[in-house]
This record gives structure tokens, C-alpha cells and sequence, in this order.
């Protein structure tokens, strides 16, 4: 996903017109609609904070193959792609890495022993 859908879609989840989003943000419509469209690939980092602000995610939600992230104050992440919105908390994702963790660990020592049976 690249940038300009990404903020397409933050807008429309929102209900907010190009034209607000473009006032908000200090710019024109017009090229509101060229970063929306993919027409502008690189969009200026002091507009891109105000994106952020505007819209309460982290700047790395817009880097590269990464999903849309909301911080909510009761300290959820919401994660947004094309059709799903998810809730998750701060204290699942880390319980979550950590069984990655230990599954991997455990498939080390796995690997490990039957190097020795070879």
C-alpha cells in the first residue's frame, strides 16, 4: 500500500471530504488528490506529521508493507487494511512474541538433536 492510499483510507474512515483534509493539512485539494491518487509518490516530511497528528498514527505506518496503526488511550493498537479493523492490545502483541520466541527456541533445540542422531 503506499502512502497515498494510506491516508485516502484514514480519511475516509474518518468521513472527512478532500477539501477538509486539505484545509487541515495546509494544502490544496488538488494536491490532496495527487498524493491520494499515487500521482505525488513523495510527499514532504513536515506534511507527513501533520498527517500523523491529524490522524493519531505513527509515521511508520506509512513506511513500506506496513499496516495502518492507531495508538487509542486505553493503549489498544487498531490496526486498519483495505477491509479489516482489528483491536488489539499492547499486552497481547507482547504475549504473542513471546510464544514466538519460545517456538523457535524449541525448534532450535529440536533441529539440535537430530543433528546428533545423523
Amino acid at each position: 500500500m503506499d502512502i497515498g492510499f494510506k491516508i485516502s483510507n484514514l480519511r475516509k474512515s474518518k468521513k472527512i471530504s478532500q477539501p477538509e483534509l486539505a484545509h487541515r493539512l495546509g494544502i490544496s485539494q488538488t494536491a490532496l488528490c495527487d498524493i491520494e491518487s499515487g500521482k505525488t509518490k513523495k510527499v514532504d516530511f513536515r506534511l507527513m506529521c501533520k498527517v500523523c497528528k491529524e490522524f493519531e498514527v505513527d509515521f511508520d505506518c506509512f513506511l513500506e508493507n506496513s499496516s495502518l496503526k492507531k495508538i487509542n488511550k486505553d493503549d489498544t493498537f487498531q490496526y486498519l487494511d483495505r477491509n479489516n479493523f482489528f483491536n488489539i492490545s499492547e499486552k497481547l502483541i507482547e504475549q504473542y512474541e513471546l510464544r514466538l520466541k519460545e517456538k523457535e527456541y524449541v525448534n532450535q533445540d529440536l533441529k539440535d538433536r537430530l543433528k546428533k542422531y545423523e
